[in-house]
């Protein structure tokens, strides 16, 4: 089984995208935030299991509301975006699933990597009007345990759990209209 999309490298229109993350403090709200520099690309095969999905995202673009928050995270207490300038995710298989697929994948946050699940699915596809280009729609959601990448301050104020997102158009390039 494929993709149905023409095999080929599609790379993220950051511009119309959103990867972002949440996590509950104290139990009893969610805090949200957004990375505002990243990308990434759909490096589709002629089958699914030759599918690959990658993200790069920068620490430092993190964007949670709150400016203080934010430079608290860049700091060594939690992501020590120094050290660590950049989170990527690489899939290692992308398999049908019931309403979408199942990717699996190679996390790396502050240097370790952890092999997180998400569950996607394919919302279709449409010519951008503004410049004619074909655009490819994926969502993507997963959680991962924040301790496991060495992030553990605050536990359990805010939880172990944070939920990634990933909102993404994939852009047919023009060579290949």
């Amino acid at each position: 089984m494929a993709l149905p999309i023409a095999p080929g490298t599609y790379p993220i229109d950051t511009l119309h995208s959103q990867l972002s993350f949440a996590i509950c403090h104290l139990g009893i709200s969610v805090i949200r935030g957004m990375f505002d520099r990243y990308s990434g690309a759909l490096y589709v095969g002629d089958e699914l299991a030759a599918t690959v999905v990658t993200v790069e995202a920068e620490m430092a673009s993190i964007n949670s509301g709150n400016r203080d928050r934010d430079e608290h995270m860049f700091g060594p207490d939690w992501l020590d975006v120094a050290n660590h300038p950049q989170m990527t995710f690489r899939s290692t298989s992308i398999v049908e699933a019931p309403g979408g697929y199942t990717m699996t994948g190679d996390l790396v946050i502050r240097g370790i990597t952890q092999s997180v699940i998400f569950t996607a699915t394919y919302n279709g596809s449409t010519v951008f009007p503004m410049d004619h280009s074909t655009h490819f729609g994926f969502g993507a959601t997963g959680s991962i345990q924040r301790s496991a990448f060495g992030v553990s301050y605050g536990l359990p104020l805010l939880s172990d759990e944070v939920q990634l997102t990933l909102d993404a158009q994939f852009v047919l390039p023009a060579s290949e209209t």
